[in-house]
């Protein structure tokens, strides 16, 4: 019989996902509170649930499992869910990391101690409770800090302390972003940041997926930290690559992940990786969807749905094939009400473009910059070098025009 898999998230980048496994020839399910998800479009059935809400998530899988049809794996892609997902394995007896595993993972503070007990190197961090505590922390450490949220998702309300004028104003937006209302605040290490993306397979973890993450809009949009897409392969020399790996492999194993996926945020300081974040799932940005197999020719999303249906997949699947230079970038338009998208077409034409994502439409408000990526359309570019898959990505971009009003 057909092995049938939940999807939890229909967002754009998980909908590639839900491709992959139809072409797998998987039974696809798809749970999205949102009825007009695209992910539904690659669906078999849908499940109408809030993403964010475990135990509403998994009610609704459970009386699906038990009414329609078995489901015989879970996965979260491109979405900070993995407790709804993991809940989901535990209620139904599935493959997949533990609940306790999951709550760590999206507990910063949590997480940077687990880290900080088991060795895994990591920057000074200290949780803040109210504006005086950062004001001591500031004067003591100077304001060379990052604060940000205990528990929220991404990027949201995390911002640098030293370009920051208004210490009360910066708390406040890192404690609204936090469902638990908990700050903290670490030390801002300068150097190259990496996203890797990796399988853990019986307690050994593989990382096919490295990439350079791009911050040119640092100080643009400071103190917010707006990352405009990454470079692949990795211009770090490969020693540096391999400690990367290694700290990331020590770090799933603290958080108590053997077998399954986590998505890894490093950075590089005089030569030594630290672990900024581990989350135990599947990254957002098509990093895992698209990105790495362009680079690699590692099915890397493939790999992952068979490991959340429990199926055995072989280190030889995750050693990369290919080398190929990939670039990913962003359009960030003017803030204001979209008026008309252009060029798209034109841009999709331009030599070495693998994709165009356009996610604005006529009607659509873009926001200023803040603690979340303004960004429109997105535009993955290949070539034989990392400067020839630039210039098709920038050549591409100043093809599509966003007008804003």
């Amino acid at each position: 019989m057909t092995k049938t898999l939940l999807i939890i998230s229909g967002g754009i980048e998980a909908a590639d996902a839900a491709k992959r496994a139809k072409e797998m020839g998987l039974y696809v399910v798809v749970s999205d509170r949102d009825p007009e998800a695209p992910g539904f479009a690659f669906a078999d059935s849908c499940l109408i649930a809030d993403v964010y809400g475990a135990h509403e998530t998994a009610s609704a899988a459970e009386r699906y499992n038990r009414k329609i049809r078995k489901i015989d794996g879970v996965i979260c892609v491109a979405a900070d869910a993995p407790v709804t997902t993991a809940t989901v394995a535990e209620r139904l007896r599935l493959p997949g990391i533990s609940v306790a595993t999951a709550e760590l993972a999206c507990d910063k503070l949590a997480m940077k101690r687990r880290f900080a007990a088991s060795g895994v190197p990591v920057p000074w961090f200290a949780e803040v409770n109210t504006v005086q505590e950062l004001q001591r922390v500031a004067i003591e450490r100077g304001r060379n800090l990052v604060i940000k949220p205990v528990d929220s998702r991404g990027s949201r309300g995390v911002q640098r302390i030293a370009q920051v004028e208004d210490l009360t104003k910066a708390f406040m937006l890192a404690r609204s972003h936090s469902p638990s209302e908990r700050v903290m605040v670490e030390e801002y290490l300068d150097g190259p940041q990496v996203s890797t993306e990796s399988v853990v397979i019986e307690g050994r973890c593989f990382t096919p997926g490295f990439s350079d993450r791009n911050y040119e809009y640092l100080d643009t949009y400071a103190p917010f930290f707006i990352e405009n897409g990454g470079d692949l392969p990795s211009h770090l020399p490969p020693e540096t690559q391999n400690a990367v790996k290694d700290v990331v492999a020590r770090a799933a194993a603290a958080l108590g992940v053997t077998t399954g996926t986590v998505k890894g945020d490093i950075v590089v300081h005089d030569g030594k990786p630290y672990v900024i974040e581990l989350a135990a799932r599947l990254s957002g940005g098509f990093f895992c969807t698209r990105e790495i197999p362009l680079n690699t020719g590692v099915d890397f999303i493939g790999c992952a749905i068979r490991i959340a249906l429990g199926e055995t997949v072989s280190p030889q699947e995750l050693e990369p094939r290919a080398m190929t230079s990939v670039v990913q970038r962003y359009a960030f338009p003017k803030p204001g009400r979209v008026v008309s998208v252009t060029g798209a077409e034109e841009a999709r034409g331009v030599a070495g473009i693998a994709e165009i994502v356009v996610t604005a439409k006529p009607g659509d408000v873009i926001l200023p910059a803040g603690d979340k990526r303004p960004s429109a359309a997105m535009v993955l570019a290949t070539g034989a070098t990392r400067e020839n898959a630039l210039a098709s990505a920038n050549d591409a971009l100043s093809r599509l025009k966003i007008a804003t009003q």
